[in-house]
């Protein structure tokens, strides 16, 4: 399964991290709109977000990302997917909103 998370762009660790769901990794690049361009960094990693912008950076905006490992990877093919952490475009409004009204 892949987990989505919530991260603060000033998180410094994965402990200031809040893990929200976990999801087959499909369901999870349909959601948050995942291409495999969006690799911030491997999942051991703590993913640096902040974009050096001292506006945005200093926001507090929360980010929503997908991790994946290497056997969940396996499940897609090769299509330049790698293991790690994906940055969504989806915020955490636009992405419950898609959870309520996903048909089950």
């Amino acid at each position: 399964m892949a987990e989505i998370w919530y991260m603060s762009v000033d998180a410094e660790s994965i402990d200031e991290a809040e893990l929200k769901h976990e999801k087959p990794i499909a369901e999870c690049i349909e959601l948050l709109e995942i291409i495999p361009e969006k690799w911030v960094c491997d999942p051991e990693s703590t993913p640096q977000l902040k974009t050096g912008d001292d506006f945005f950076d200093g926001s507090g905006y929360i980010f929503v990302l997908m991790k994946v490992d290497s056997d969940e990877i396996l499940t897609l093919g090769d299509d330049g997917w790698k293991p790690g952490w994906y940055s969504s475009s989806v915020s955490i409004v636009g992405l419950e909103k898609k959870l309520r009204t996903k048909p089950k």
